[in-house]
């Protein structure tokens, strides 16, 4: 069995100036390469912080973390990570299209060598077709974060980080931008690792709901999803082993809150 990010007795947090703060502690998380991870728990648990240490951007302060079998720092050098967050973070000066390439740009290599094609492939892959020459704020909500992904699919990583993306919107654009972030799932295989804060999507999107609790942060369960669903991942929000399941997560929040 192949993993995307394994990690023993980890130890998250960050460091000041004379000690370090622990945000969660003794993680033990064993992720399989192409499986579709959404995390839950109360504010402070260090949902974003966890995310944050499997990019590279935060050193963990003890234990072990392996992603896609190597070192967080060599899987970020190869950009094999792509990180999503809230705030869809686009350059409102930059077109869609110079927006979604800014990964090459920030790289070191010129527009220039852009590869067209593969922009072009991105944008009708999140619904963007003839958006590309629009400026962020010529965009929803939505838009603008369909636009964030495709930017993160940019150099087809393998790993998929996603911080609550979708939290800042509209009930029914979220809906719809969940059916489509699975239909992207499928077609790419990429591992993904997703940050919510509704019980609802965390359900709906997830192979398995990893439940976290505050002070201290900690994991406190990992719930299989898997049997309620049909074999590509795909249920109806009404069926009844979907709200059993939500119900479930809904007491185990309400426990470690």
């Amino acid at each position: 069995m192949t993993f995307a990010v394994q990690t023993r007795n980890l130890d998250v947090g960050y460091r000041n100036a004379d000690d370090s703060v622990t945000v969660l502690s003794g993680v033990d998380l064993a992720v399989e390469a192409g499986e579709f991870l959404t995390i839950l728990g109360p504010s402070g648990c260090g949902k974003s912080t966890l995310l944050r240490v499997v990019a590279d951007l935060l050193e963990p302060l003890g234990g072990e973390i392996s992603v896609l079998g190597d070192k967080p720092h060599t899987v970020r050098s190869r950009r094999d990570v792509g990180f999503v967050f809230q705030d869809a973070t686009l350059l409102p000066w930059r077109t869609v299209a110079a927006n979604i390439g800014l990964p090459t740009v920030v790289g070191g290599r010129h527009a220039s060598k852009f590869d067209p094609n593969r922009i072009t492939e991105l944008l009708q892959l999140l619904g963007l077709d003839g958006l590309g020459d629009r400026f962020p704020h010529q965009l929803s909500g939505g838009q603008r974060q369909r636009v964030a992904i495709a930017r993160a699919l940019l150099n087809e990583p393998k790993l998929l980080l996603m911080d609550e993306p979708f939290g800042a919107l509209d009930e029914i654009t979220r809906d719809r931008l969940n059916d489509e972030l699975l239909t992207i799932w499928r077609r790419t295989g990429t591992t993904i690792l997703f940050v919510t804060h509704s019980i609802m999507e965390a359900v709906y999107l997830g192979q398995r709901v990893m439940m976290l609790a505050a002070n201290p942060g900690r994991i406190v369960n990992v719930v299989d999803i898997r049997t309620a669903k049909s074999p590509d991942n795909s249920c109806k929000r009404e069926d009844p082993a979907i709200i059993s399941a939500m119900a479930e997560l809904r007491q185990m929040l309400e426990q470690v809150s």
